[in-house]
């Protein structure tokens, strides 16, 4: 049986990912992470910023709610509650809609 290696989720890149980012998304019975997007080293700026806008956009349906997009150290094989939140790196790439530069 072969591992499944998940790729960033940028057009043409074929690098594995090393970053998951999700909002909690609850429909008051069930909750659990929404993906948004998976994103390697060098391009998770791009893969956060294109959740934040599809998020933005994005109307629940009765009784769903959905977080803000966060940023989890994604690591093959491990369920949602045992990745790493990465707030640094959110409040880095957050900072750059407000015309601070990011890394």
């Amino acid at each position: 049986m072969s591992e499944i290696i998940v790729r960033c989720s940028m057009p043409n890149c074929r690098e594995p990912a090393t970053y998951k980012v999700a909002a909690s998304w609850t429909d008051s019975r069930f909750k659990e992470l929404k993906t948004y997007g998976h994103a390697c080293d060098a391009h998770l700026g791009p893969v956060f910023r294109a959740a934040e806008d599809r998020r933005a956009s994005y109307k629940p349906a009765a009784g769903e709610s959905v977080g803000e997009i966060n940023i989890y150290r994604y690591t093959n094989g491990w369920l949602d509650w045992e990745l790493q939140r990465k707030g640094d790196l959110e409040e880095n790439y957050r900072s750059w809609g407000s015309g601070a530069q990011g890394v």
